[in-house]
């Protein structure tokens, strides 16, 4: 049984007595290492009871009739880890799912009763997740893109950072084509000198493409094995329909040569996947519009050639591993070439926009966010696809313009 004198160690040795040699510090630290742990047990019962309490107030809990009346019932918190971060092990209760803690409602109440920005949420075994406190805004500080290419199209490039701060990866192999809108200055460009400059030497990634503003494509890429494959500028807009005419003719060529029993292409180098890059693809549509039709019989107006290309391209490309990249500044069905078009678009980015073109785009889901992402900072880009819920995130800022040229030239794929 220890007793009250026996923890007193600071009173001088009896005579005749000596302490073995280090036995104050050892007491010390077995002293400091109780009170810590006193103070983290203090610690942990407060955010339990603020976790409880949020759970109620947020109506995160269940309602138990009992002989006394009605109780409580909340998530059962396993162990508190005091960080930073802080973290807690929770044991879902039956009917609840993680998605409950971090939805739109619930997240940053949650997480701002807990002292903290936001949450994020990782399963564990059985009904267990693990809820880690942020201590700040993911979104609101801005993250560089580390000087990387991938070795295949089948490798996952950095889209961004979302806002439970977890990396957000795409494989350019995966199924569904890209769009992203935003008004000027918002960051689609700035995503889009990400995304190449990753893809740019990989050996099984053609990047092509039309650019009518001569920047993303075009003149970075000089030299490289990809630059025979876009146009830009708009002195010469029957180069832009004979450059999508040419990808749809090798779609064509592709379907037409499916091995047997498959029922898609395998991207290989020398059957790369191909990343059709359309820029300010309403920009061109407008200027091809704007030319002289001509006569009856005479042809097709230059503006619907490249509707139908582009068309062709999004419905059927998927299978002859043909992807779409298509940016703009609103995504309205008249401006991108009809809401059919529109809606091949499985991945989807709208950076800042009034509210409703982020739900043109993305469905009545992102109704709650328009007035709010209406404002958004550059950079911050509203994601739906890839099988997750509609969220947010920032995209990887690589540099000036400079340093996107750079990269391309670097790491630029060359012709064999």
């Amino acid at each position: 049984m220890t007793t009250t004198g026996a923890l007193d160690r600071t009173r001088p040795p009896a005579a005749g007595h000596r302490r073995p040699p280090g036995f104050i510090s050892r007491w010390r630290a077995r002293r400091a290492e109780r009170d810590a742990w006193a103070a983290h047990h203090v610690f942990a019962q407060g955010i339990t009871a603020e976790f409880r309490e949020a759970c109620t107030a947020l109506r995160l809990c269940q309602y138990v009739s009992v002989a006394a009346g009605i109780t409580v019932r909340t998530p059962r918190v396993g162990a508190v880890h005091g960080g930073p971060p802080i973290t807690l092990t929770v044991e879902l209760m039956a009917g609840q799912e993680p998605v409950d803690f971090t939805s739109k409602d619930n997240g940053p109440r949650l997480a701002h009763s807990l002292g903290g920005h936001g949450l994020r949420v990782e399963p564990l075994a059985g009904r267990w997740v693990r809820l880690t406190v942020l201590n700040h805004d993911p979104l609101r500080d801005g993250f560089g893109l580390p000087s990387l290419a991938v070795a295949s199209g089948a490798d996952p490039v950095i889209l961004g950072r979302t806002e439970d701060g977890i990396a957000l990866g795409h494989a350019l192999t995966d199924a569904g084509h890209l769009a992203a809108q935003g008004q000027n200055g918002s960051g689609k460009t700035v995503l889009c000198y990400g995304l190449l400059s990753q893809l740019a030497a990989a050996p099984d990634v053609l990047v092509a493409g039309s650019d009518i503003t001569g920047l993303l494509l075009g003149r970075p890429w000089d030299d490289t094995a990809h630059r025979p494959h876009q146009v830009t500028g708009t002195h010469d807009l029957e180069a832009h329909a004979v450059l999508l005419e040419d990808l749809v003719a090798e779609m064509d060529r592709r379907l037409a040569t499916i091995p047997p029993r498959r029922d898609k292409i395998e991207p290989t180098p020398e059957t790369p996947t191909v990343l059709v890059v359309l820029e300010e693809f309403p920009g061109l549509l407008r200027a091809a519009d704007g030319l002289p039709k001509p006569k009856r019989g005479e042809g097709i107006p230059l503006g619907d050639r490249i509707r139908t290309a582009v068309l062709r391209l999004l419905s059927e490309g998927r299978k002859a591993a043909f992807r779409v990249l298509m940016l703009a500044q609103r995504f309205e069905a008249t401006a991108v070439g009809g809401g059919y078009a529109r809606d091949q678009f499985a991945l989807r980015l709208s950076f800042r926009v009034p509210a409703d073109s982020l739900e043109m785009l993305h469905g009545t889901d992102a109704r709650p966010f328009g007035q709010e992402h209406a404002n958004a900072a550059p950079g911050v880009a509203y994601l739906s696809g890839l099988g997750r819920d509609c969220e947010r995130i920032r995209v990887p800022y690589l540099g000036d313009y400079g340093e996107y040229v750079d990269r391309i030239q670097a790491h630029g794929r060359r012709a064999a």
